[in-house]
């Protein structure tokens, strides 16, 4: 997993197409991290989702919670001419739609078919992105600088002039392997991505030329990476701000969307989170996790393409600590308990899902009057009414918590008992059932 050794820059094309050696060279070592630092973050939360349609990638989306303000960016790759690997606009139009949004890119700076405004509009037309919203390459005007904070390569980012234009951003990033990243997710659309031509030379040469590829160190390359990212960040004010952060992991080619390969693997799904670091550390993890994700893997350790995002926390960007919530996993139900307390002694009831529990359930805490009836039950009488519409007939014995509809009382069985047409099945006792007999006088009922 070493690093890579600098790229000749006739072989580099802005990231995309450089047929990169794999012979590694190790390049300037960042300033150490604060390790307890890290270890005391708090984990971000990465949102997962196998349903890789619109629906799914709504979903994602909204489980952030991130309501994007003013003129919003979607930033994503329009693809070269020729690929199909970027993401599909029947993906991605409804969510775009839904946020009022404009799609923006930057040209490319290794020539190809959107090295200028013109064919880069041409080839996002072609693609049908322009169908589904206005397209704004942003370095049509030129460029403008972005301070780099504590960076030990750059420090200015040199992104498309109109992302002053926009308050907010959201990144859809395909996920993929990378010719010289190792992989491109998040951190490489909004660092490469957002950056102008000449900002893309500045990433590619670490910081020492605007006009040419260099040859640095291939740390030193992705170092720059994150350093330009967190520029990005923090124009829009950090962590908690106005960037939110989507990749989608289909046709897991191991090389980008400029120049894609056929994928090797199967498609994994739709992730997003606010911290750009933890979604692409869950997605490199899921590809590891993979059992036919070895060549993705290679492609990754090839690069030393896990350094960016050491780095990048490094720096503060984000965090390679995360929690990852499975969006399409059924949630747990919540179980209704309650207690019925009566001279020191408790019996726990769980009731069903049924409207009449719920609406009990609504009325509490109440104290109220304990009433025997007959040799098997004890009686209550709610304050309100209960719904019996969907709740079944109440049947068994000593334990049941069950609503005589005709008098509005709720019966608490310690014995058994005939089954009754009117007679509604509330719940049931989980604990001290054996105190239901002996209650006199007031009980509270309570939530457990």
């Amino acid at each position: 997993m070493g690093a890579l050794a600098g790229v000749a820059a006739t072989a580099a094309l802005a990231g995309c197409e450089a047929s990169a050696p794999d012979a590694p060279e190790p390049g300037a070592q960042p300033a150490p991290a604060d390790n307890a630092a890290l270890e005391a973050a708090a984990p971000a939360t990465v949102y997962l989702t196998r349903d890789i349609s619109p629906a799914g990638l709504r979903r994602a989306f909204d489980a952030l919670g991130f309501s994007p303000a003013g003129n919003v960016a979607v930033k994503l790759s329009t693809g070269e001419p020729g690929g199909h690997n970027f993401l599909s606009p029947d993906l991605i139009a409804d969510l775009v739609r839904d946020l009022d949004a404009t799609i923006v890119e930057c040209n490319t700076a290794y020539g190809g078919a959107r090295g200028t405004t013109e064919s880069h509009l041409r080839a996002a037309a072609d693609h049908g992105f322009t169908a589904i919203a206005d397209v704004d390459i942003m370095d049509a005007d030129g460029s403008m600088s972005l301070p780099v904070t504590g960076g030990a390569h750059l420090t200015e980012d040199l992104v498309g002039a109109h992302l002053a234009n926009y308050d907010s951003v959201v990144s859809l990033a395909h996920f993929k392997g990378h010719a010289m990243g190792g992989f491109g997710g998040a951190i490489k659309n909004c660092s490469i991505g957002i950056a102008a031509r000449e900002g893309k030379m500045l990433i590619h040469s670490a910081g020492t030329s605007t006009t040419g590829w260099g040859s640095p160190a291939q740390d030193d390359f992705l170092e720059s990476m994150a350093e330009a990212a967190k520029a990005v960040s923090d124009h829009f004010g950090g962590a908690g701000g106005a960037m939110a952060y989507v990749n989608v992991m289909n046709r897991l080619s191991v090389d980008c969307d400029s120049h894609p390969a056929e994928p090797e693997m199967a498609d994994i799904g739709i992730l997003a989170s606010t911290d750009p670091v933890a979604l692409d550390r869950a997605c490199v993890d899921l590809v590891y996790a993979a059992a036919d994700g070895t060549a993705l893997v290679e492609r990754i350790e090839s690069r030393n393409g896990t350094h960016t995002l050491d780095y990048a926390e490094a720096m503060g960007l984000g965090t390679q600590t995360y929690e990852l919530v499975d969006l399409d996993e059924a949630p747990e139900e919540e179980t209704m308990t309650i207690n019925v307390t009566c001279a020191g002694q408790t019996v726990t009831y769980e009731l069903n899902d049924s409207a009449a529990a719920r609406g009990l359930v609504e009325q509490l805490p109440l104290t109220l009057e304990v009433t025997p009836f007959g040799s098997n039950e004890q009686t209550f009488y709610p304050p309100e009414a209960l719904d019996c519409s969907d709740a079944p007939l109440a049947s068994g014995g000593a334990g049941v918590l069950a609503y005589y509809e005709p008098w509005g009382d709720v019966v608490m069985f310690y014995d058994d008992f005939s089954r009754n047409g009117s007679l509604y099945e509330l719940g049931h006792a989980v604990a001290g059932a054996e105190a239901i007999a002996g209650m006199t006088g007031t009980v509270e009922v309570t939530r457990a």
